[in-house]
């Protein structure tokens, strides 16, 4: 089984559990969706979305509540994943499934996105993966367009990563974790997680071509990042 089936598979035996362990697990989660739509400009008015790694739909949710007639592109690896989606969302016509790699996006129409959206879930991905990843979406999005998205980050040296990583335990723990839930992110994460420094994501976005990027939130290892085209 290759890595993208692996990661594929993790998330289809999660799906019916996802939101509730992700709680557990993600110290200040809804500050991280509050932040990630507060420093969108107010004068977006945008039509299309792209919500890139949907998982089930929290932050597709926010998108709802904030962008209630946009059109919404909710795309994950994950078919089961997808599914707790529909069912959430039921009856609900303006949100758009798709179920894709990250390495093989495909939208027919270049500039189609007036904004992006992720929550914690670039970082499953390589380097040389996140940059051309960051390439396509900046072709996607229409001029203007934002790509703002919230993700695990390392740190400037190893030090401060495992500093990061003891932090997010205590926090977990404080929030219901347990051992073995906590086992078994540590496992995905050794297996399937490629954190970069926040800097690396800043700097990539500027090579992109992005006119402007900032950290706009940050705790511990989540970083939410915003980048204008």
């Amino acid at each position: 089984m290759n890595k993208t089936q692996s990661v594929e598979s993790f998330y289809d035996e999660l799906s019916n559990q996802y939101t509730e362990l992700i709680r557990k697990c993600v110290p200040r989660y809804e500050e991280i969706f509050y932040n990630l739509f507060h420093y969108i400009p107010s004068g977006l008015k945008p039509r299309n979305i792209l919500d890139l790694g949907c998982g089930t739909g929290n932050l597709t949710a926010a998108a709802l509540q904030y962008y209630p007639t946009a059109q919404i592109h909710a795309l994950d690896i994950s078919g089961d994943i997808l599914d707790e989606c529909r069912q959430r969302f039921a009856g609900i016509s303006n949100i758009h499934y798709h179920q894709q790699d990250f390495n093989q996006l495909d939208f027919k129409d270049e500039s189609s996105f007036d904004l992006v959206i992720s929550s914690i879930a670039i970082h499953h991905i390589v380097d040389a993966d996140k940059a051309a990843l960051y390439i396509k979406l900046h072709g996607l999005l229409k001029p203007g367009g934002i790509f703002v998205f919230a993700d695990q980050t390392s740190g400037m040296n190893d030090e401060i990563y495992q500093k990061h990583i003891a932090r997010w335990k205590q926090e977990a723990f404080k929030l219901g974790s347990t051992q073995e839930n906590w086992d078994m992110w540590m496992l995905h994460q050794t297996a399937h997680d490629y954190h970069s420094p926040t800097v690396w994501h800043l700097d990539q976005l500027r090579h992109t071509g992005f006119a402007a990027v900032d950290v706009i939130w940050k705790n511990i290892m989540w970083s939410v990042i915003m980048s204008v085209k």
